[in-house]
């Protein structure tokens, strides 16, 4: 066998997550992949624009194993890049496009990047950290909103660069399925973010899976309004094109466009954190739109609260309901209630996901009895390489070949799990322990309240003491003693708690995923007590 025979035999046997656009190519050519705006762009045109993308980076001098990082909303540039540098054996490293720039410096500089394209409109904030970034070589700018926007001196134009590449071949580039493909940085409930090494073969456990575990099928339609620098939103984009189906991508979420896009493109299929299903049965007409196209939802990012669950499936009687659960680390496998448990396990985040073991451990990491709470831990193909650079919390994260969450739960009888609360969320008050999560799902049921997230404040007395946060429906107003006095009929004397702060909800830290940023709630609420 040839040099480049044997090339070929490795590339058709290998995984690599930038050939799925190519293997759906070749079932489905002309069917629609992705609609952006005004766009439609078919599986052909994808993998097509995703090559493109890849002789663009090699021009630039993007060799197997380097970093390109991107900062940009969902566009339509980002997916053949991401998908264009996997062909190439590249990685993609994604930045939230709220960062500051001392963030921007502290990630690009770990991750040690080479190329850097950032969206025209966060042009600044790039230009901010870019004195400081040690690695970068090139920078370039993605045009989505502001054609105009001028080019820094000395940087690149993405968009151009893309037009004068005609080359559609496939790039012959060896790459092994246990290379890492996009190093992501947690959103850092610690001090500083973790770069988590997501793999090929991570990803393509996750999407054999999702096959068998979410029912996605070449017929439905996904409106994919989740970041794609989230672990979600890559994988939602991954699965969609692995099986054939179309997804409708929005810039960002906005509850107006996603009732109008769901309209207008039919779409079936949604995949949103709770505070998204919170509001947008709040949006005004919102029973004037035809959403009868809907057939299927996902909640993940962090527990549906049941009575919001419940208001759904009322909305939606002949629907499918999943409760997901996962992690960055987990590419993001866990665990998901399936429709069928639905009505007898509401408030559980069901069952493994195929191919996934989860066992709940003690803070000893033996596997306690069912119905005990204690950590989840789990294992799969799908578990991440570890943390860039950091040897030490890897081996912490991942010992005893187990992923330990951080998360608490317990498996039910049934083996149906549970989840409890983060482990640094528990609160530890007067000697006893309180579970945020708890005391958060009574508060949410209080007819007055939209949101609400429990935190442990320092107390000369209690140590810790109990403080709610509270959101109240747009145009009600909700008082501390309301809550308390609500508090104080629904739980033991212990779990109610001492204050009780109303907060507008664009002043509630929430990341895009859904998850609300309690350690930055507490670092505020602290200083305010002070």
């Amino acid at each position: 066998m040839s040099e480049m025979e044997k090339l070929q035999y490795n590339l058709m046997r290998r995984m690599n997550i930038g050939d799925l656009p190519k293997r759906t190519a070749a079932r489905c050519p002309d069917k629609v992949a992705l609609v952006y705006q005004d766009r439609s762009i078919t599986f052909r045109e994808l993998n097509e624009n995703c090559c493109r993308m890849a002789h663009v980076f090699e021009r630039l001098g993007a060799k197997r194993g380097d970093r390109i990082t991107f900062m940009t909303h969902n566009c339509l540039q980002y997916i053949y890049s991401w998908l264009g540098a996997c062909k190439i054996g590249c990685v993609i490293n994604p930045l939230n496009f709220m960062l500051k720039p001392h963030e921007i410096e502290y990630i690009v500089n770990d991750a040690e990047s080479r190329l850097f394209f950032v969206e025209d409109i966060l042009v600044p904030q790039v230009q901010a950290a870019a004195p400081n970034l040690k690695t970068v070589e090139k920078y370039g700018v993605i045009y989505i909103n502001s054609p105009d926007t001028e080019i820094p001196e000395g940087w690149l134009s993405l968009d151009r660069l893309f037009e004068e590449t005609d080359d559609v071949s496939e790039p012959l580039v060896e790459t092994d399925d246990d290379d890492m493909c996009s190093l992501m940085y947690t959103s850092g409930t610690e001090s500083l973010p973790k770069g988590v090494m997501n793999t090929h073969k991570n990803f393509f456990h996750t999407l054999m899976s999702g096959v068998a575990d979410l029912n996605i099928k070449k017929d439905d339609v996904a409106l994919l309004s989740i970041p794609l620098y989230h672990v979600a939103g890559k994988y939602l984009l991954l699965e969609f094109i692995n099986v054939g189906a179309k997804l409708v991508l929005e810039y960002a979420p906005n509850p107006v466009e996603i009732l109008e896009l769901t309209q207008r493109e039919k779409v079936t299929y949604w995949v949103y954190p709770p505070t998204l299903y919170q509001v947008l049965p709040s949006m005004p007409n919102f029973k004037d739109y035809a959403l009868s196209s809907l057939r299927k939802f996902i909640s993940f990012g962090a527990v549906m609260p049941v009575p919001l669950l419940r208001q759904w499936k009322e909305m939606f009687p002949e629907s499918e309901w999943r409760n997901y659960y996962g992690q960055t680390e987990s590419t993001p496998l866990g665990s998901t209630l399936q429709p069928e448990d639905f009505e007898a396990k509401i408030d559980s985040i069901g069952t493994p996901h195929t191919g996934v073991e989860i066992k709940i451990f003690d803070d000893n990491d033996n596997e306690v009895p069912v119905g005990e709470v204690g950590e989840i831990v789990m294992r799969s193909p799908s578990v991440m390489k570890g943390y860039y650079k950091m040897e030490e919390k890897t081996a912490e994260t991942l010992r005893g070949g187990w992923l330990h969450t951080g998360d608490l739960g317990r498996f039910d009888e049934d083996g149906f799990l549970y989840f409890v609360d983060r482990k640094k969320d528990m609160i530890k008050t007067g000697g006893e322990n309180v579970a945020s999560k708890e005391v958060e799902d009574v508060i949410f049921k209080h007819e007055k309240v939209m949101q609400v997230a429990v935190i442990g404040l320092p107390d000369e007395y209690w140590m810790e003491a109990v403080t709610a946060v509270v959101v109240p429906y747009p145009g009600v107003e909700v008082t501390e003693e309301e809550i308390i006095s609500y508090c104080k009929e629904n739980l033991a004397g212990y779990k109610v708690p001492k204050r009780v702060f109303v907060m507008a909800m664009e002043d509630l830290p929430v990341l895009p995923s859904g998850k609300i940023l309690k350690r930055e709630l507490r670092q505020r609420l602290a200083e305010k007590k002070e």
